[in-house]
């Protein structure tokens, strides 16, 4: 999913540990309780995987301690989308459907009571609503069809401007010209039924949308007065809870400066009103206290030698290398968790010429950044953008990716970046502008050093740079996804898929016409000639970028197979045209402490999830 903004303070096991441990590595092919493929190429043991973890016979009770280098971006379920707000968000509330952590193919019933029913040739899709099921402090009534009504319409908010509300729920009818206000494809029959319909055969692509937090029931009465502030203050002061677990607040719903203070720690506790005989999710916890901030290098030693604690970020490269030598057991390395790549801006300064784009491809020592980060443990050299496990990737390139000289140089080849620097119009193979690069990357190790690499790359093509480095969440809210701050290059971007299918992949990322003001997911503004005059562009009608077009055709494409082949067609697009520079396929870690029974979820990127975990000493 959320797949959504990477987690790019990632680390990983270098190649200097490759040397270190080569002797710990074996020949047989071991699983564990947290599973592990067979032995890499290079001798290594792999890592836990994640996969084939308990999620049944837990202990009840007892505290868990989250540790994050980050904050939270959204905390409110129409907002949020970046990975460590998502394992705050699906503890406290309830979407339609969700994916179960040992699955990212199929969803189950959360707030729905069953199965969707799609008909109408795939342009109608029908949900019956769990009955009894009710709102948190301070609303304390059952949830209807209206609330989950409402909750989708003020997705098209601009107060709200959720990000993926033009990729997936534009396909309702009404929803491409939604503002926040009813919505026609969306009809409430019964308090317990609501029926979505759609603008063509898209029903079993978009029951995929409904696993999405959008799909989150709030309360109208409590939630529309604070949609009418700019931006709301729903998820910035005031909270309710339909999960298991709620930010922990006063009678009135506030929960900042309570269950939340920026920057400092958060306090998950239990929802009163929450019933267990209704929820697929055991919730073994009793309560989760995360604590914000710090260095990364010390988190990661206080999770490995303490108790009932867990890493919520992503470790530093040396605590990844110390868990894999020191505390094997305690590191679940997750395949499949998205990619990460260089936003490059298409519409302001020097990217916009396609020449440049490709010089820069060719000069980055892609290879170095994957040093910093990681060898076959970890990561994944990365090629193009449909990320492996995902339909598409192979069809795309697979592991080798297009056969393209500015992508065939993973070390990267300054003799082939010249040949394009000069067809860009500068004869001596360097730039010779005046023009000064916004670059705009993410504090915290190794990330500091992948955006470091990333400027350096630039310098040495002749570019200026102002480089500046900020925290994650303020990268993405405040620069990168911000299109009116022109940031010409974003080193630490990356995605995951929403689920299985490529469109989630591709989509929200290079399509025009899915940028929006704020919370934008298309970094490098690719195909910004199509950016909606309504969401703040220019564009009206007409032809669409031939990239643009090949989403269209790939978006109504039925089949697995076709859909793999049409989407994979558009990656190869995205890579013909340099839109952004891949080179990192992620296997994400993540550590936890001896004492803790971790459960990963495989579909968002092994994050660790609350309401499947327990404390074995509880």
């Amino acid at each position: 999913m959320k797949w959504r903004f990477k987690r790019l303070a990632l680390a990983g096991v270098t190649c200097s540990l490759a040397l270190v441990v080569a002797a710990c590595g074996s020949s047989s092919s071991k699983t564990s309780s947290s599973g592990a493929s067979s032995t890499s190429s290079n001798g290594l043991k792999p890592a836990l995987d994640g996969s084939n973890q308990t999620l049944t016979g837990g202990k009840k009770g007892g505290t868990l301690t989250v540790y994050n280098h980050e904050d939270f971006e959204h905390l409110d379920p129409g907002q949020a989308y970046f990975v460590i707000d998502y394992e705050a968000v699906y503890a406290t509330q309830r979407p339609l459907y969700i994916f179960p952590p040992n699955d990212s193919q199929h969803v189950i019933p959360d707030m729905a009571s069953g199965p969707p029913q799609i008909t109408n040739g795939g342009k109608t899709v029908t949900v019956n609503i769990r009955p009894n099921v009710k709102f948190g402090p301070p609303v304390n009534r059952a949830v209807t069809c209206s609330d989950v009504k409402y909750a989708i319409e003020r997705g098209a908010n601009p107060n709200v401007g959720n990000a993926y509300f033009p990729a997936y729920f534009a396909y309702l009818q009404g929803g491409s010209s939604a503002t926040g206000g009813p919505i026609p494809g969306i009809v409430c029959t019964s308090p317990t039924q609501i029926v979505f319909h759609l603008t063509g055969p898209y029903g079993t692509f978009f029951v995929g949308a409904l696993s999405l937090p959008l799909s989150a029931a709030v309360p109208k009465e409590f939630v529309q007065p604070l949609d009418k502030q700019k931006p709301t203050a729903y998820g910035a002061k005031y909270l309710v809870a339909t999960g298991p677990y709620m930010f922990k607040s006063d009678s009135k719903g506030v929960f900042l400066g309570i269950g939340y203070q920026p920057g400092k720690s958060a306090t998950l506790v239990r929802n009163p009103n929450w019933n267990a005989s209704t929820d697929p999710r055991p919730a073994y916890l009793n309560q989760i206290n995360i604590n914000i901030g710090g260095d990364p290098n010390v988190i990661g030693r206080q999770v490995l030698t303490g108790s009932d604690t867990v890493q919520n970020d992503t470790p530093a490269d040396a605590i990844v290398k110390l868990a894999y030598q020191n505390y094997y057991n305690q590191l679940v390395a997750v395949p499949g968790s998205g990619d990460r790549y260089v936003g490059l801006n298409e519409q302001h300064g020097p990217f916009t010429n396609i020449n440049t784009r490709k010089a820069f491809w060719a000069a980055l020592d892609r290879e170095a950044m994957i040093k910093a980060r990681g060898g076959e443990v970890v990561e994944q050299l990365g090629t193009h953008f449909i990320y492996p496990g995902s339909a598409g990737y192979d069809q795309a390139g697979g592991a080798s990716g297009p056969n393209v000289d500015y992508n065939n140089s993973p070390a990267g080849n300054m003799s082939v970046a010249a040949k394009y620097m000069k067809a860009a119009g500068y004869p001596s193979g360097k730039y010779t502008g005046s023009y000064v690069l916004k670059v705009v990357g993410s504090t915290g190790d190794p990330a500091d050093k992948d955006a470091a690499i990333v400027n350096q790359t630039l310098q040495s093509l002749g570019f200026k740079t102002n480089f500046t480095l900020v925290d994650q969440s303020v990268m993405y809210s405040k620069y990168c996804g911000v299109p009116k701050q022109q940031i010409d290059v974003c080193p630490n971007v990356g995605w995951i898929r929403d689920w299985y299918d490529p469109q989630t992949l591709l989509d929200p990322t290079f399509a025009g016409y899915n940028i929006v003001p704020t919370n934008n997911s298309n970094w490098g503004m690719v195909s910004w000639q199509d950016w909606p005059k309504a969401n703040g562009g220019t564009y009206t009608s007409g032809p669409l970028t031939p990239i643009d077009q090949a989403m269209k055709t790939a978006e109504t494409s039925v089949g697995d197979a076709n859909r793999a082949s049409a989407w994979a067609k558009v990656d190869q697009m995205l890579v013909g045209d340099a839109v952004a520079v891949p080179w990192a396929f992620d296997k994400q870690p993540n550590i936890a402490a001896k004492d803790v029974n971790g459960i990963n979820d495989l579909w968002n990127e092994g994050s660790w999830d609350y309401s499947w975990m327990w404390l074995k000493n509880a």
